[in-house]
């Protein structure tokens, strides 16, 4: 649910990897405010006067929509030490913290999704949509190198859909490559192995994923935690009467900063030359504060970071050629031959531990996860390895390329006619934090190319 745009120097240098100027931020701004319409947040709701919420109404367009972009109506625990970014984080700037923006219809407390806007709008508006919800898709339907349907199957049934103009994947970043890859699209090897008849030989499709590993640590406090108030009858009240409290948002902040110069000075050199390959305005950590109850019963701050600017690479393959066989996907974690996410993570593990000192007053005892006896770089990753996670922000596994890379799949897909990419898999890298924001303005981006017959 959390929405905010990319950094001006990440769009920059989308731009430069496709030669096409039209992804600089500046150029972008207007698909993302086509897609939303943003409410500021009722500060008589929330009752948090030492908690001014600071955002950039120019970021956003009066006449935007159908998605619902706010705040929610609760402060839930926040405090890591950072400065406030005055834009909110939609205005091309990913530096200092934010209250959480997100895809939230204010007035009801509810999340906006694509299908409480976008879907259930068209649904209303036009009769010439039609929405199959028991169809399984098994390949994309090619004649002489032209998409013309899909191959489809309900409860066994086998049959094709019909394209008339053309056939948009939009299967995400993992089904999107397998979708491509079982219709004869993608490195011509691994097609051979099952065997499927290479139509196009694309050696990137499915390779390239990048994802955001996060990990965390944990402190005991003294404080009611979020979980506790969801189970009191007040929060019940207060959502179903005036769309507040802890049932009407998301945890408080998030937090966007560079590695610091002194964090830096202990690198290696292949991992700061790794760093000088991305803008100046790329952050390489996100750090995140959330609450939760421990198996013993005690209240528990965490405090979570997430590499903003990973440099290992994953991918996803096929197994078959079978739909219902599921892909083997490699996330790819900490193996860039630099060492610079491994080196970045442990810095940022050491951030974490320096945040916590914002909210001395309401802890408890000494650190409660890993806990104190972790000091070493060495025993730090040990930790960091054993419990990292995945933010679910995977994407580029089909990702956009020069118009003349024939490895690339490009927004049409490369060699196939009537064809497109439109999904987190199409992007040629994840943005730095949450990329939802950046598929909906690809999608409203393809979506003006389409009509416009490009």
């Amino acid at each position: 649910m959390v929405y905010h745009r990319g950094n001006v120097g990440s769009y920059s240098r989308w731009a430069y990897l496709v030669e096409d100027g039209s992804y600089t931020f500046p150029n972008l701004l207007r698909y993302f405010q086509k897609s939303c319409k943003f409410t500021a947040p009722d500060e008589s709701k929330r009752q948090t006067p030492n908690a001014t919420i600071k955002f950039d109404t120019r970021a956003f367009n009066a006449s935007g929509g159908p998605l619902e972009i706010s705040y929610g109506s609760w402060r839930a625990l926040v405090a890591i030490g950072l400065l406030i970014n005055q834009d909110g984080f939609n205005s091309g700037s990913l530096n200092g913290s934010s209250w959480i923006p997100a895809t939230i219809n204010p007035s009801l407390g509810q999340r906006s999704s694509s299908e409480s806007s976008f879907l259930e709008q068209t649904l209303e508006e036009v009769d010439n949509l039609f929405v199959y919800t028991q169809l399984q898709a098994a390949r994309i339907s090619i004649d002489s190198k032209t998409a013309y349907g899909v191959d489809v199957s309900t409860r066994g049934v086998s049959y094709t859909v019909s394209a008339r103009k053309e056939v948009i994947l939009c299967a995400g970043v993992f089904h999107s490559p397998q979708l491509l890859m079982l219709s004869g699209i993608g490195p011509r090897s691994k097609l051979e192995e099952y065997p499927i008849p290479a139509i196009a030989d694309l050696p990137r499709v499915g390779q390239n994923l990048q994802d955001q590993p996060i990990f965390r640590l944990s402190q005991k406090i003294d404080i009611p935690v979020r979980r506790q108030l969801l189970r009191r009858p007040k929060a019940v009240q207060q959502y179903l009467q005036n769309a507040t409290g802890p049932f009407s948002s998301l945890n408080g902040l998030i937090a966007f900063e560079k590695v610091s110069p002194l964090a830096q000075s202990n690198f290696s050199q292949a991992a700061l030359n790794s760093l000088r390959n991305f803008p100046t305005d790329w952050p390489e950590v996100e750090l995140m504060t959330s609450s939760s109850t421990a198996p013993n019963g005690s209240n528990l701050a965490n405090f979570s970071a997430a590499l903003a600017a990973p440099f290992s690479r994953g991918s996803v393959t096929i197994t078959s050629s079978d739909i219902l066989d599921p892909p083997v996907i490699d996330l790819g974690w900490y193996t860039d031959s630099a060492g610079a996410d491994i080196q970045v993570a442990v810095a940022a593990f050491k951030r974490l531990r320096a945040a916590t000192a914002a909210i001395a007053n309401i802890t408890i005892g000494l650190e409660l996860s890993p806990g104190p006896s972790i000091q070493s770089d060495e025993d730090i990753l040990r930790h960091i390895r054993n419990t990292t996670v995945s933010l679910h922000h995977a994407g580029a596994t089909s990702a956009i390329g020069r118009r003349n890379d024939t490895g690339a799949v490009v927004a049409r897909v490369y060699g196939i006619d009537h064809l497109r990419v439109v999904d987190v898999s199409a992007l040629p890298f994840v943005p730095p934090g949450h990329p939802q924001s950046t598929v909906y303005m690809l999608a409203e981006k393809i979506a003006d190319d389409i009509l416009g017959d490009r």
